[in-house]
């Protein structure tokens, strides 16, 4: 283990080699495998399929070195968060909970008999804006809880998410057929995929084309929806399209 990641040697390693280290060449092949971040760490490693589990409950506080006012979990496998940001002057200046049991049941006989659903990702983007607050967040869960990311930042507007808004998933399963055509299938991971449709004001246009520029290989949250579930993803942005279909939206003053 070395600067909270677990290495696995494959060879025989001289003193002193450290991961990362060591130099790496045809004839001379790595000696180490990074097998990924130590369970402490992994809802900080940008890969949202690596979960930190612990039995019962998760509990952690992110000191932020600049202004933040949102927080977001990907990747829950637990049943409530809470979410309490403290000011070194002020004091405890928010506090959520919020429930991850999905309560889209809309008939009868499901409310009896369907299997309780539970939601795996989750935003808090009113969380008042302070420079120097400590967040501490726990998730709590009846079996073992896990988080995939928790990710915390500033957000930025950039426009309004419209109906024609896509999503789905990559699959990265490997199928294929045998010999008598039936399927052999090795269950892979995946990751979520959007295609946003959003109205932005044209005046805003050029502002917006830097922000996603700058952003372009950096993994982000993308919330089309707050209360949309399927539209809060975590990930890179793989292309973008800014279409001029009609004059900037007038600003009237009284």
């Amino acid at each position: 283990m070395l600067d909270h990641r677990n290495y696995e040697a494959l060879a025989a390693v001289p003193s002193g080699v450290k991961p990362g280290a060591e130099v790496v060449t045809t004839e001379i092949p790595a000696k180490w495998l990074d097998i990924g971040a130590t369970n402490r760490w992994k809802m900080f490693d940008e890969i949202v399929g690596r979960l930190i589990t612990n039995p019962r409950s998760i509990s952690g506080t992110i000191q932020p070195s600049a202004v933040i006012n949102s927080r977001a979990l990907i990747n829950v496998q637990d049943e409530s968060v809470t979410v309490v940001m403290n000011n070194p002057t002020e004091g405890i200046v928010a506090s959520r909970t919020y429930s991850l049991i999905d309560g889209s049941v809309d008939n009868w006989c499901d409310w009896f008999s369907a299997k309780i659903e539970f939601r795996t990702s989750i935003v808090a983007l009113d969380l008042p804006a302070y420079g120097t607050p400590s967040i501490t967040v726990t998730v709590t869960s009846s079996g073992t809880a896990g988080i995939g990311a928790l990710v915390i930042g500033k957000t930025a507007d950039i426009g309004k998410a419209l109906y024609g808004t896509g999503v789905g998933i990559d699959d990265y399963s490997k199928k294929e057929r045998d010999p008598f055509g039936s399927w052999i299938v090795t269950e892979g991971a995946f990751s979520d995929t959007a295609k946003f449709l959003v109205a932005v004001d044209t005046n805003r246009v050029s502002k917006i084309k830097r922000m996603l520029t700058d952003i372009r290989a950096k993994p982000v949250v993308w919330v089309g929806e707050e209360n949309y579930e399927a539209t809060i993803l975590y990930g890179l942005l793989t292309s973008f399209d800014l279409v001029y279909s009609g004059p900037t939206v007038p600003v009237r003053s009284k």
